[in-house]
């Protein structure tokens, strides 16, 4: 128990260290991750300012150069290219290296043109491509504007107009450039434009790497470089997208960002491994020590499991002796004082077969061998079944057995019908048991969606409701001296109270001293269609009406085989017995039985193969299966189902009971007396 108790703790610890460890490492992750987003996003901020701060500083520098009464003089009045070379060309020159220049007139032809510091011909204005959208946004400008009226030479000096300028980036041959249309205007219209429309500035200037060197050193950022279009773009690189000219791809401007969350981690990455190594050891250590708890306490269990099964086949061995050779000695002629005696054997026979039997089923509940059915049965069938048993008990103590079926329970339920009758049994048992006069009462109720409640009420001793808690412990009764003079082992309630909760169910008590005790049971049956259990299958011998029974029985224990010869001695049976499992194929194969009696456990050949050996020998020979009994000591579920799934048609548990035995007599008698008589 000690070790069950440490694993019971062992494993959510090691589950909860297990995902504290998880927590922290996705927590230091996300942190991480969290800091290196921030920073980038503040880096693309400031880089996105700094291109946008970058053209208005651009601009900015064509204003001196245009916004001026001489240029509106000199470009528009009347063009003076040399004074476009000495002003324009050599301020530009001067303040930002623009690869190419134009000065447009009031119809948008270019009239000076320049290409990095020489003059260039104006015919290479329409290789840049885009420049007139920027032009025909200046002009909208002017428009809007409206007219500039002239100052008189005693007007107050101040400024007239304010810049009218348009840039943006443009795509050609493969290279970015930015260009930018500025409107020539008067600044305190000294000198006024001669019509509507004044001339024009285009500038256009090449990112180059100086320029990109320029705003890297700036902004301090590594490896920076432009593409067009995402595709140049790399993962975990920040970038800028700007939006160019026309329908054109997009100029993207990528760097690789700083990642503090990331240095952060590798500079804590080394003790961070040292904890997680340090928490995987515990966690390992605690892992093998659980699964070694866990072998070991499956290893007690499978041999408590494996001894009990020994002891109850050892123990039912001679109990079967005892309680079929008393049953058989009860049916000769007794005087009343041997009918006594041999009642007191038969009754300590089965009252030492109940306890064997709940010590096994409290066992296998403790460890886990307990699995519930799920199958068809009907429930108001099993509940009279219940009651057939408890009438002679009723009887002899002059007590009235109610019994109030709702007529929904009528039906087929879905469940463990063995198990469903062992708790009712044992509840109207003791409720027989603990009631001297009166009545006990079984009521089935519906409470609708596959609930079902049934209650077993007497008039019985009672017992105090602050004893209820222990009612159901092992080995306890309400009052200890319920045991000294009612008899029984305290083990009948908790067994109905585990196996309760195993089908997920519950079971309560109330009574109050001498005034009778209700037990109620909630179960969880869903509707189910019924099956009919199929009966012993009929002989596969030839019908011969003058000839008695043949029977084959296979028992390696001599007291077993007497058992069953003095229980068939009454009727005209040719009894055949053999003490293996070899021994009843060998005789099998030498003459048709009618009915073959296998006990489970023997030597040279145990009964499960033998019957596997029988029914491959009939299928061989196209032989109609002969009805197998499976004639045991081992009670288990399991063991009836290896029966079953052997090919045996029954499987009785020892001790024998004579009235289930010559009932399948009597069946095998009926099927070989239908086959004569067709």
């Amino acid at each position: 128990m000690r070790r069950e108790s440490e694993f019971g703790l062992l494993a959510p610890m090691v589950a909860l260290a297990g995902g504290a460890m998880v927590v922290f490492v996705a927590s230091l992750l996300i942190w991480t991750a969290q800091i290196d987003r921030g920073v980038r996003a503040h880096e693309e901020d400031l880089v996105h300012r700094g291109v946008t701060a970058s053209i208005a500083e651009i601009e900015r520098s064509l204003i001196p150069e245009t916004n001026w009464d001489e240029a509106v003089l000199n470009l528009d009045n009347r063009f003076d290219s040399a004074w476009a070379a000495s002003n324009i060309n050599d301020h530009y020159a001067q303040n930002i290296d623009f690869e190419r220049l134009f000065v447009l007139d009031a119809y948008d032809r270019p009239i000076y043109a320049r290409h990095h510091e020489a003059p260039a011909s104006t015919a290479s204005y329409g290789a840049v491509a885009g420049t007139s959208k920027l032009v025909a946004d200046v002009r909208r400008a002017e428009a809007r504007r409206g007219p500039i009226a002239p100052h008189g030479a005693g007007a107050p000096m101040r400024l007239v107009s304010r810049a009218i300028q348009s840039s943006d980036f443009v795509v050609h041959d493969g290279l970015i450039y930015l260009v930018t249309a500025t409107l020539v205007q008067p600044d305190f219209a000294r000198v006024t434009p001669m019509g509507p429309r004044a001339p024009v500035v285009v500038t256009v200037m090449r990112l180059d790497q100086r320029s990109l060197a320029r705003l890297r050193d700036r902004f301090q950022l590594e490896d920076l470089r432009t593409s067009i279009g995402h595709e140049g773009g790399q993962r975990g690189r920040a970038e800028v997208v700007l939006n160019t000219l026309g329908d054109g791809q997009p100029l993207v401007i990528s760097w690789t960002p700083e990642r503090p969350g990331a240095d952060l981690l590798g500079r804590a990455l080394l003790p961070v491994a040292l904890v997680i190594l340090a928490f995987a050891a515990m966690g390992t250590i605690m892992v093998v020590r659980a699964r070694r708890a866990a072998a070991q306490l499956l290893a007690s269990h499978r041999s408590q499991s494996e001894f009990l099964a020994n002891m109850s086949h050892e123990i039912r061995t001679p109990l079967n002796g005892v309680s079929a050779i008393a049953e058989a000695l009860e049916r000769t002629p007794l005087n009343p004082n041997q009918a006594e005696m041999v009642g007191i054997i038969r009754g300590s026979g089965a009252t030492l077969e109940r306890l064997l039997s709940d010590v096994l089923d409290l066992s296998r509940i403790e460890t886990g061998a307990v699995s519930m059915e799920n199958a068809p049965f009907h429930l108001a069938n099993a509940v009279r079944d219940v009651i057939a048993l408890a009438g002679a008990p009723a009887r002899d103590k002059a007590l009235d057995l109610i019994v109030d079926i709702d007529p929904a329970a009528e039906t087929a339920v879905a469940g463990d019908q063995l198990r469903v009758k062992q708790v009712l049994t044992n509840l109207v048992s003791n409720a027989v048991k603990f009631t001297t006069d009166g009545y006990v009462a079984v009521a089935v109720r519906a409470e609708g969606d596959g609930r079902w409640r049934i209650e077993v009420q007497d008039t019985g001793i009672g017992f105090d409701p602050a004893d209820k808690a222990r009612l159901f412990n092992r080995f306890q009764q309400a009052d200890g001296s319920v045991t000294r003079k009612y008899g029984g082992s305290g083990l009948g309630l908790a067994i109905c109270k585990q196996l309760v909760g195993l089908m997920g169910g519950e079971l309560d008590a109330n009574s109050a001293p001498g005034e009778g005790a209700t037990f109620t049971v909630r179960l969880d049956l869903p509707p189910a269609d019924a099956k009919p259990v199929a009966d012993v299958a009929p002989s596969a011998t030839d019908a011969n009406p003058d000839r008695p029974l043949r029977i084959l029985l296979a028992d390696d224990h001599p007291t077993n085989r007497k058992v069953v010869q003095v229980l068939f001695s009454e009727f005209d049976v040719d009894l055949v017995c053999t003490e293996n499992g070899r021994e009843a194929c060998d005789a099998f194969a030498a003459q048709r039985f009618d009915l073959v009696l296998m006990d489970m456990q023997m030597p040279v050949m145990d009964g499960l193969s033998a019957v596997r050996e029988i029914r491959s020998r009939e299928k061989a020979r196209g032989w109609i299966a002969t009805p197998i009994v499976m004639l045991t000591a081992n009670t288990l579920p399991e063991h009836q189902a290896a029966s079953l799934a052997a090919g045996a048609d029954l499987h009785m548990p020892k001790p024998i009971e004579a009235a289930k035995l010559f009932a399948v007599l009597q069946n095998v008698a009926e099927s070989q007396a239908v086959s004569r008589a067709a």
